[in-house]
């Protein structure tokens, strides 16, 4: 558990932090977020003493980090920033080294480490391992850094912006592996962004900041539902009930497809089309390949050429995703359903336009 009691921190006249006091349970997400200046990377980087308060205390499972020497401190916590921080002279595998050798794991720990958080980031480690930063592309490397902030396990895991200088799609991805990751290793994360989307996805409990005060300390259904004043009332927005459809993940509201595959005949196409507009085509192996219309079906002598293709990152949606995201991408491509798929492109299912008001109507968006 992280507490910060009273913390205050001043740059020359400046007040950065003012009295802030912040609990953050085992195992949460508390996301710290508000506009530019408020004071949240101050008070994030006062949690493994990158600065140093001017006054207030801050502990770490009871221990007042005060009383740990900074560079012992650091190595027992996570860091991934924005801009990566990969240094550009060392491979993949020698960056995310890094920190074990510093705490003495013997080698073989090590590689195994590697080989684990690549696999866990989503990254083939045969192909990775050996590359150096300047080979990959910003979402890999956006990957490699959580990696490297995780390689020694740390109970606590810090993070500045991580998703911030990557594309939406990228982003979306990121932010879909981080809960994925997050569900299965349940560390203690403090994370700042300027997104409140991205905080109502990821966060158990959202830190709303102003001037280096927490004007509210809550989960993001409550910030979203019952601002506590103006300024948060403001800072949300008026679509309030577009954002919480940020907290429903896609899994909860899909239904079975309309599908047939490549290989099917003609007769059983038009079977599959009686009574639907459309059918989803799979190939042998179950991937997303397209859809095929009444329209489509009529010219073509087989259901391959029948079949309208389509970039499954375009078209379909990860299983991941939440609804937002969802109706977002059936507004953009002018689809009534959209088809979910997942890691590797199987399709899983679909979700309509109904489904999406339907829950919207069920959970009181």
């Amino acid at each position: 558990m992280i507490r910060l009691e009273h913390v205050v921190k001043y740059y020359g006249e400046t007040i950065a932090v003012d009295d802030l006091s912040l609990e953050v349970g085992e195992g949460e997400v508390c996301v710290l977020i508000g506009p530019s200046g408020c004071g949240k990377t101050t008070t994030l980087r006062m949690i493994n003493r990158l600065i140093e308060p001017t006054s207030g205390r801050i502990f770490i499972d009871g221990t007042d980090t005060s009383k740990i020497k900074p560079e012992l401190l650091r190595r027992s916590i996570g860091y991934a920033i924005q801009s990566v921080g990969l240094f550009p002279h060392m491979t993949v595998a020698a960056n995310i080294g890094v920190v074990p050798e510093l705490v003495h794991w013997d080698k073989s720990r090590i590689a195994g480490r590697i080989e684990e958080l690549l696999v866990l980031v989503g990254l083939n480690p045969k192909e990775y391992a050996q590359k150096y930063p300047n080979q990959l592309s910003g979402g890999e490397a956006q990957r490699i850094g959580v990696a490297r902030a995780l390689a020694a396990d740390p109970p606590i895991l810090l993070m500045d912006e991580p998703f911030g200088a990557v594309d939406p799609l990228t982003r979306e991805k990121l932010q879909a592996q981080f809960v994925r990751i997050q569900q299965e290793l349940k560390k203690t994360v403090v994370l700042v962004t300027h997104d409140l989307d991205e905080a109502i996805r990821l966060a158990d409990r959202i830190a709303v900041m102003e001037l280096g005060k927490i004007a509210q300390y809550d989960t993001p259904e409550a910030v979203l539902s019952k601002p506590v004043n103006k300024f948060v009332h403001d800072f949300v927005g008026t679509d309030r009930a577009l954002k919480r459809l940020s907290r429903i993940n896609i899994q909860d509201v899909v239904r079975p497809a309309p599908s047939i595959a490549v290989s099917a005949s003609l007769e059983d196409l038009a079977s599959a089309l009686e009574g639907a507009q459309y059918v989803w085509v799979v190939a042998e192996d179950g991937r997303l390949m397209g859809w095929i219309s009444r329209t489509s079906l009529s010219r073509a002598t087989s259901v391959k050429q029948a079949v309208v293709k389509g970039n499954v990152e375009e078209i379909a949606i990860l299983n991941t995703a939440t609804l937002r995201e969802a109706l977002s991408r059936m507004l953009g491509q002018g689809f009534n359903s959209i088809p979910v798929v997942d890691g590797n492109g199987h399709l899983l299912g679909e979700v309509s336009l109904h489904d999406v008001e339907a829950r919207t109507a069920e959970v009181g968006a």
